[in-house]
């Protein structure tokens, strides 16, 4: 995964888990609690069911029965250790005692309405109310059946007692309407291996609820925090992700609005992700641009340039021509017009080649092809259409000369410096081609026997429109676009030209002069 994928899921997966999480922990826990307060319940009745048995008995051994006085004093001090609702049944399923009815005894009973230390302040209990009651839309793992206090009244009510007087311990939870459960355990009461009635308690879920509550508001607290720290890592995000997005796109656009000559973009290589690539790619396509734009005006000057010329003397001749009176003048001025034409229409006809050449190595497509082979064919067209030079070809045998590359453009490569050596070397003089292996490139090298290139020279040799002629040619003959076709051709598969003269050794290794030129092409090779 990318970097920025992986810092993408680090900062939105921690919250989706604890969120769920949570949900699923809170259900159990409460589901935990409520089993654990049964289970509670449960030992309670137990211990309640056998102080009964043993201290709230009264009659003979045959008519053994629950005493309600003891009864009660036994079931008023296990309330206040339990905690719960106790309630006594006889043998017959009719209720002898219950907890919450207070033993007046005739006296008058004065109720008032006192202060509970767990009721919050206003606005506190308003958010608990409301708190409560969002939690009660909540789904519960388990449905429960409704409270009703006339239920538990008598045997009938609820199937619980009828088990307990049967000796089997009961259990069950109830939900009243305010969304509170109760929970009751029924146990019989036994002497003497006879169960001589049923106790059963009851408690409600308050203190259950309580417990659930503080865990609720620690994980909303846990939620507040992961939601604050979500909201300073998006900050982040933003910084980090989005603002590097607006300062490429502004500086694109600044790129377009000024005609690509702008290479103000935002270097964030050092980022080590998406962001950084593009960066760098951004960087690299506006110096290609900028580079682009810089050659296309350079060239069209060059251009303007060179065409300036032969119109300044075409325009010449033809004023001239129109005073000439003698018909040698008018002649002469004739030939120069026709060369000025000719000259132009050459220049143009190049200057098409070398700006189709400029398009076209962009998209053009690739194969292998063998450079050796290729000079091979090509070594008969090229020696029948260059008079009494001779040309050589050495071709190693052995070597991998294979290329990616354009054949056809590699080809007016190779006829391009041959034409230029042919026209250096003197008659009946050898121009030799050589192929060769070298350092993962195929070498292409094209000597001549010429006078050598000016050490001056040897740095402009390749740009447009440079000529260094012979002083036998006829100026204008030679449009100076030939080596830089070459150049640019090479340069589009990703290889090198050079150029150098050949000296010529004498005794002792003195030099005595120059013996030629040799034009060396590296191309790499082609790795299958």
């Amino acid at each position: 995964m990318s970097p920025l994928a992986l810092r993408i899921l680090t900062i939105n997966l921690p919250a989706f888990l604890v969120l769920v999480g949570a949900w699923f922990y809170l259900d159990q826990y409460r589901a935990g609690l409520v089993d654990a307060r049964q289970e509670a319940l449960t030992k309670e009745a137990h211990l309640v069911a056998g102080a009964l048995g043993e201290a709230a008995l009264a009659g003979s051994i045959e008519n053994l029965r629950i005493d309600a006085s003891l009864a009660s004093y036994i079931t008023r001090r296990a309330v206040l250790t339990t905690g719960a609702r106790i309630r006594l049944y006889d043998a017959e399923g009719r209720i002898m005692i219950d907890s919450r009815q207070l033993p007046t005894s005739g006296r008058d009973v004065e109720a008032r309405r006192i202060y509970d230390p767990d009721k919050l302040v206003w606005p506190l209990s308003w958010l608990q109310d409301q708190w409560d009651s969002a939690m009660g839309w909540l789904p519960r793992r388990d449905v429960y059946p409704r409270y009703g206090e006339d239920r538990l009244l008598g045997v009938r009510d609820w199937f619980g007692v009828p088990r307990a007087l049967e000796g089997w311990t009961a259990s069950g939870i109830w939900e009243r309407n305010d969304g509170r459960l109760v929970i009751g355990v029924a146990v019989p009461v036994q002497a003497l291996k006879r169960v001589l009635g049923a106790v059963m308690l009851t408690d409600d879920s308050r203190e259950i609820d309580r417990a659930v509550r503080r865990q609720q508001i620690a994980t909303l607290a846990v939620f507040a925090a992961a939601a604050l720290i979500t909201l300073l890592l998006s900050v982040f995000l933003s910084r980090s992700i989005i603002r590097p997005i607006q300062r490429l796109s502004q500086a694109a656009d600044r790129v377009r609005t000024m005609g690509g000559r702008s290479a103000d973009i935002p270097d964030l290589r050092r980022r080590r992700d998406e962001i950084g690539d593009l960066s760098a790619s951004l960087r690299d396509m506006t110096t290609a641009l900028n580079a682009r734009v810089g050659a296309i005006e350079a060239f069209a000057a060059d251009v303007a340039h060179e065409l300036k010329n032969p119109l300044t003397s075409l325009r010449s001749a033809i004023e001239t021509l129109e005073r000439a009176d003698k018909p040698e003048q008018r002649e002469q001025l004739t030939q120069i017009i026709l060369q000025d034409v000719g000259r132009l229409n050459r220049l143009i006809s190049e200057i098409s080649d070398a700006s189709r050449i400029d398009a076209e190595m962009g998209r053009i497509e690739r194969e292998p092809v063998d450079i050796g082979r290729m000079v091979l064919d090509l070594k008969e067209v090229l020696q029948s259409t260059r008079g009494s030079v001779h040309i050589e070809v050495d071709v190693a045998k052995g070597d991998p000369l294979t290329i990616m590359g354009a054949e056809h453009r590699l080809g007016q490569v190779l006829r391009n410096l041959v034409d230029n050596a042919v026209s250096f070397s003197p008659p009946d003089g050898r121009v030799l081609i050589r192929v060769f292996y070298e350092k993962s490139h195929v070498v292409l090298s094209v000597e001549d026997e010429g006078p050598g290139v000016p050490d001056e020279a040897k740095a402009k040799i390749f740009e447009r429109f440079y000529s260094e002629r012979p002083s036998s040619e006829a100026f204008g003959s030679h449009s100076g676009l030939g080596l830089n076709i070459c150049r640019q051709i090479v340069e589009a598969h990703g290889g090198t030209i050079e150029v150098e003269n050949i000296r010529h050794l004498g005794e002792h290794g003195l030099l005595i002069g120059m013996k030629g030129a040799r034009f060396t092409v590296r191309l790499p090779l082609y790795k299958v």
